[in-house]
């Protein structure tokens, strides 16, 4: 007997067991402050899940989603307005249980798995999935947002790509509005731009994945090509929806019944919202090449020191969606690839506890004010050009005098015939740069060290000059 392959239909009830799970449990999860009665009594669990998932796919718009805070922000208000006896306290109590249904924290935060029957393979098989994740953006701020199992709770259990969503909406769409369906052409144009925006999830996901590890992403091979297709899909996309608006713009100056134009008016916004979503994302395929060379960039950057483990942010998540048969297969592995590359060496009990003990300083934060520019203004010259000359002549002098003669010697003469401390600081810096045959004042000579001498104006390597043509003694 040949069996029905039903797996994508179990698929699509299975996506919704928690919320079921929820609904028949939800008497048992809090009471009334004031008597006996279930929290959730009055409360419609599904709208609030659905509720939830509309609010991250909203929040993919502008940002990777919607914080922790401002989820539970806006499930609070919309319990409030389906219970208004709900206390603050308690409306919060709601939101939360709604958010942890949808992140799975019955069950350690990790996948949903439920087993189902494969009628073809003729075994039970087990399916894994995630509503929601909970990733860091660009910016490091943790956001929760749908998978593609959480879309497609949202959709309706439209089983289907992104884009051929979207061309099947649009020309549903388009019938509907040739028919004066105005308020089911509003349904479908919701649902359209809803599919909008998890094609833009995706793309920006891929684009997050080659900004966050660009070492691991091949550009030419993983991500080029799909930025082209992403880029034809949108520009058909934005042509139909010129097309679809200019269609609404005449059927609303034509239509004379105020529930029809009330209708349209609403489609037309929700056409031009669905619009903006998609030029945003052009934007972002725009933008990609730049960020990911930003990326490459940022491979050679130093990194601020950290105490922690420098891991990628979905490595130790991976790690803990793995099943414990899995995990164990490869823990020696997984264990050794969070190891140093060299461990370092520890001496005593004193450096142990060195090490433990060990605190880095705090990065000063950069100072948001630019300041100002001062001019530049070189130091004043030690010795005027006057005195430069004068001790030059003194010193060729000397050495025509006494041929060879030595820097402490020079010195003693200069003190006995008079020349003040700054002759004689400036006699000393002139010895010691001819020095060197390259920059020296007196090209007949030839400076060889000899000792050390001590003086009060300096100090230092005594110096010997004798005449290139004759011998040092």
């Amino acid at each position: 007997m040949e069996l029905l392959d039903l797996t994508k239909q179990q698929r699509n009830l299975l996506l919704l067991r928690p919320f079921f799970q929820l609904e028949l449990s939800k008497h048992s999860i809090g009471t009334e402050s004031a008597g006996t009665a279930p929290l959730f009594k009055d409360l419609d669990t599904h709208y609030l899940v659905l509720t939830a998932l509309d609010q991250m796919m909203e929040g993919t718009t502008i940002h990777m989603g919607c914080t922790p805070a401002e989820l539970i922000d806006g499930l609070m208000a919309v319990a409030s307005v389906m219970k208004p006896s709900l206390t603050a306290p308690q409306a919060r109590r709601v939101a939360e249980a709604i958010l942890d249904t949808l992140d799975n924290k019955a069950n350690a935060y990790r996948e949903f798995a439920f087993d189902f029957f494969d009628g073809p393979a003729r075994q039970t098989r087990t399916i894994r999935f995630r509503l929601v994740s909970y990733e860091p953006d660009l910016e490091d701020v943790y956001r929760y947002r749908p998978t593609a199992e959480g879309y497609l709770v949202y959709l309706g259990m439209l089983d289907l790509a992104p884009e051929d969503a979207q061309e099947l909406m649009e020309k549903m769409l388009d019938l509907l509005v040739k028919r004066g369906r105005f308020d089911v052409a509003l349904e479908i144009a919701k649902r359209a731009r809803t599919l909008s925006l998890e094609y833009r999830q995706f793309i920006r996901d891929r684009l997050t994945q080659a900004y966050r590890a660009p070492g691991s992403v091949n550009w030419t091979r993983e991500v080029a090509g799909k930025l082209i297709d992403a880029r034809a899909h949108v520009g058909a996309r934005q042509a139909e929806d010129q097309r679809m608006t200019e269609a609404v713009r005449e059927a609303l100056q034509s239509a004379e019944d105020a529930k029809a134009r009330q209708d349209l008016s609403k489609l037309l916004k929700t056409l031009q919202g669905a619009s903006v979503i998609r030029a945003n994302l052009v934007s972002d395929i725009t933008v990609a090449p730049d960020r990911f060379l930003l990326a490459q960039r940022a491979l050679f950057r130093a990194r601020r020191p950290s105490g922690l483990p420098d891991l990628e942010a979905r490595l130790l998540p991976d790690l803990l969606k793995l099943g414990s048969e899995v995990l164990a297969e490869h823990a020696d592995h997984a264990i050794s690839g969070l190891y140093p590359a060299k461990w370092p060496k520890v001496y005593g009990l004193n450096s142990v506890f060195g090490l433990l003990l060990e605190r880095r300083a705090e990065a000063v934060e950069p100072d948001g004010e630019e300041g100002e520019i001062e001019p530049f203004v070189p130091p004043p010259e030690q010795f005027s050009p006057a005195l430069i000359s004068e001790v030059q002549a003194w010193v060729t002098r000397k050495f025509a005098e006494a041929g060879t003669c030595s820097l402490d010697a020079l010195l003693a003469m200069a003190e006995t015939e008079g020349l003040d401390r700054a002759m004689q600081r400036c006699l000393v810096l002139m010895l010691f740069r001819s020095y060197s045959q390259a920059e020296t004042l007196f090209p007949s000579m030839r400076a060889e060290a000899d000792g050390r001498f001590e003086r009060d104006v300096a100090q230092g390597s005594n110096l010997r000059f004798s005449p290139l043509d004759g011998t040092s003694s």
